[in-house]
């Protein structure tokens, strides 16, 4: 029996899905989902598109009136930016303020949601691990924090502390978490390992070459789990001081991954 022969990778008919950020070279994206589409047998790319803060909405609006761009996903800094191309937003992006993707309705609009917390839970739970009953200290309350923390409570977190050097950001956030989980005490305070079981960075600190810790942290306990959502770097500052105590660590590539089902039953690609 002979084998037929495998897609060409891109031609006239190839469904297009980017992603869009500012910086993008860091990216996994568009290797891992790619390698998605051709293990499934569908003629599709993802595409790493840098879009530039002072041309992103003409970008945006040149993007999606492609004929043939599906998807699109959404990552740093323009998870909460982009809320406005979006015509309809489900309510797990709406509760969080920020969306990650936005899928081609047929016909013809937009529609968004947020998978980033329940790519990360869903990474977590690969490798056996929960976060219910679990204390968190969340470090950030941006788009990704955000993202983390709904989909930490909905996992059945026992309490979340949150920091962020927004403190009304992270009230804020505490506040939105509070009202669909009131089972989840929510509260901001100074970061600290520290009384907790999990300890997630969901900062863009550890990214650059230069940067330290996302907070002065000191020793860990060797029975706390560490996260931290960067994806590149894999040995964050963060997971390095972790392992160095002994503690269990989980990268970005869990979250990536987790996140890449998510997204992919999000576009209709999955069964």
């Amino acid at each position: 029996m002979t084998q037929s022969p495998e897609p060409a990778l891109v031609d006239g008919a190839t469904r297009l899905y980017c992603i869009v950020g500012d910086p993008i070279v860091q990216l996994r994206s568009p290797r891992v989902y790619t390698e998605r589409f051709r293990a499934a047998g569908l003629n599709a790319i993802l595409v790493p598109f840098h879009v530039l803060p002072a041309k992103f909405d003409a970008t945006m609006r040149g993007v999606m009136a492609l004929a043939n761009l599906d998807g699109i996903i959404i990552t740093v800094p323009y998870k909460a930016r982009v809320i406005p191309c979006a015509d309809r937003l489900l309510p797990t992006g709406r509760g969080i303020g920020a969306i990650n993707a936005m899928r081609r309705e047929r016909d013809g609009t937009w529609s968004g949601d947020n998978f980033d917390g329940r790519g990360l839970v869903r990474g977590l739970g690969e490798e056996g691990l929960s976060v219910a009953d679990a204390r968190v200290m969340l470090i950030g309350a941006g788009g990704a924090g955000s993202a983390v923390a709904f989909a930490l409570a909905e996992a059945g977190a026992a309490a979340i502390t949150l920091f962020d050097i927004d403190g009304a950001r992270a009230a804020s956030l505490a506040a939105r978490v509070s009202e669909p989980y009131p089972r989840c005490a929510a509260q901001v305070d100074p970061p600290a390992a520290a009384g907790h079981d999990v300890l997630v960075n969901a900062t863009p600190t550890g990214m650059a070459p230069d940067d330290g810790l996302p907070a002065p942290l000191g020793p860990l306990d060797p029975g706390l789990l560490v996260i931290d959502v960067i994806t590149k770097p894999e040995l964050t500052p963060l997971i390095r001081h972790a392992r160095s105590c002994g503690c269990r660590t989980v990268g970005g590539r869990a979250m990536l991954e987790g996140q890449a089902e998510e997204v992919m039953g999000f576009f209709g690609l999955l069964p």
